[in-house]
């Protein structure tokens, strides 16, 4: 039942948000660069953010016994995978999905789609899901946050 349920939420959240909005701007929104030959680009970073996308849905499904949607949260904390570097690898997917709109396209509305991205993502995370988090898995989280950064990867983790 959870893979059901995080199907349809993130086939319309993401879907709408991630996908087919940006590709609907940047299909008839004005240039504001000619990407040139970094248009090429674009495909590295869709197939990476949807890989992340996929890959930490599915993580949430079995080994956080919940779903992406906030109203049913995982009910185990997740600190593996992607999980072990960043707190919100979904969203840093869904981001690389943006960067590769701009860079396909070259649109102007996509910059400022993705600056608003951005901005709703942070204000989701910070007044919605940490609470969440916090209220569910207490100290647990607490300390998974303070090793684990919100949004920029700690690829060189420090194991002593």
């Amino acid at each position: 039942m959870n893979t059901l349920k995080t199907v349809l939420y993130m086939g319309i959240m993401h879907g709408l948000f991630t996908y087919f909005l940006p590709y609907q701007f940047g299909s008839y929104g004005r240039m504001l660069f000619d990407p040139g030959i970094l248009r090429y680009f674009a495909f590295p970073l869709w197939i990476t953010g949807t890989i992340m996308i996929i890959r930490c849905s599915r993580e949430i499904i079995h080994r956080g016994r919940g779903t992406p949607a906030h109203m049913d949260p995982p009910r185990e904390l997740l600190s593996v995978g992607l999980y072990r570097y960043v707190r919100n690898p979904i969203y840093l997917g869904a981001l690389f999905v943006q960067i590769g709109y701009i860079l396909w396209f070259g649109a102007g509305i996509l910059v400022v789609y993705f600056l608003l991205f951005v901005l709703a993502f942070h204000l989701l995370i910070i007044l919605v899901e940490e609470p969440i988090l916090r209220k569910t898995f207490g100290e647990e989280y607490d300390e998974y946050s303070e090793r684990v950064p919100r949004w920029l990867p700690r690829v060189f983790r420090n194991n002593g």
